[in-house]
């Protein structure tokens, strides 16, 4: 089966932007207590001023709960948030590479991207075990890991979609054609 050039480019924007959000958070994984706090600092002022600017209360974070904000925003943000992304890229790609062969089967495609997050979510933690000023935690693990499976779910819902469309409209067009 000869590919188009379209699904060619699209599977390499696709693999490459799996490949580069993997890379990130296990590059990110890897920062020690300041370099992590650092990068999580510029994360949770650009969410401060947003929330600040939505509500019109410039202190609406103050010190009283600044903590819990900035535990929230790194734990949305920095575990949910990118590994959501990378349940979004990773089992497109990994459709995207596997669906012309013909042996592939959706329950494989679906296997593979789940085992491949949790991997993921497992290796970042086990990695900050050994990092100085980062503790590798259980509950980061389920919270990354539930970030994937939401990404998952949202791109497996938008592949089953498309492929149904496409099956009916294959059918359509046989059925036109036997008449």
């Amino acid at each position: 089966m000869k590919l188009s050039k379209k699904y060619l480019i699209l599977t390499s924007i696709v693999t490459i932007l799996a490949i580069a959000i993997n890379v990130y958070i296990i590059i990110h994984s890897c920062l020690n207590g300041t370099e992590s706090a650092k990068a999580s600092q510029g994360v949770t002022s650009a969410v401060e001023q947003a929330v600040e600017t939505v509500t019109g209360n410039p202190n609406t974070i103050n010190e009283s709960n600044y903590a819990s904000f900035a535990t929230f925003v790194r734990k949305a943000f920095g575990h949910f948030g990118l590994f959501m992304i990378n349940g979004l890229l990773t089992p497109w790609a990994i459709y995207l590479l596997l669906n012309p062969l013909k042996s592939s089967r959706y329950w494989m495609l679906i296997t593979y991207s789940l085992e491949f997050g949790l991997l993921v979510a497992l290796i970042t933690e086990m990695i900050q075990l050994n990092v100085p000023g980062r503790s590798g935690e259980p509950t980061d693990v389920l919270i990354d890991y539930g970030g994937y499976l939401v990404g998952a779910l949202i791109i497996g819902l938008i592949l089953f979609l498309v492929i149904r469309k496409k099956n009916k409209n294959r059918q359509k067009n046989a059925e036109i054609q036997h008449n």
